[in-house]
């Protein structure tokens, strides 16, 4: 029976997302959200707080809008402009959809514990030394990242939380 409420959990996600226009992810303290990268995939724009990981997710002004927690001015204001321009939203929800890493995608999670499994059974021990698996996961295969193509940020990030 537990199965059977995992696969209409996902239907219902999979229903909501798919006549969804926009998605919140308000959280006041977060880590990587999952959720997040779904809605972009699916070329909805997010409105959320910058915390955790998050701010890794969504190019505030492009893809979506990042606030402040607490802030329900801004996330209504974020949300009016959505609904009322027609022509901002089928700019960022494109830009969501074509500019989101496919590192945070269910496919990008498995093919890093993949990764994971492989080095282990081979007896290596990852040491990262501050790199991403992704990045050694791709090096690994000969498939580097290319010039234009979406990934994370890698530095700099300012995130709360």
């Amino acid at each position: 029976m537990t199965g059977h409420c995992s696969l209409n959990s996902f239907i219902v996600l999979n229903a909501l997302m798919a006549n969804s226009r926009i998605a919140l992810q308000l959280s006041t303290r977060e880590g990587f959200e999952v959720k997040v990268s779904e809605a972009l995939h699916a070329g909805k724009p997010v409105i959320a707080c910058r915390t955790g990981g998050i701010p890794l997710q969504i190019e505030h002004g492009k893809s979506g809008y990042l606030t402040t927690p607490g802030d329900n001015d801004a996330v209504a204001g974020h949300l009016y402009d959505l609904y009322t321009d027609e022509s901002l939203y089928r700019d960022m929800s494109q830009y969501a959809k074509t500019h989101v890493s496919d590192e945070v995608s269910t496919v990008g999670n498995a093919a890093a514990w993949l990764y994971l499994a492989v080095m282990y059974h081979r007896g290596i021990k990852i040491k990262p030394n501050g790199a991403w698996l992704n990045d050694m996961l791709r090096a690994e295969t000969g498939e580097e990242y290319v010039a234009g193509e979406p990934r994370l940020p890698r530095g700099g990030l300012k995130m709360q939380g």
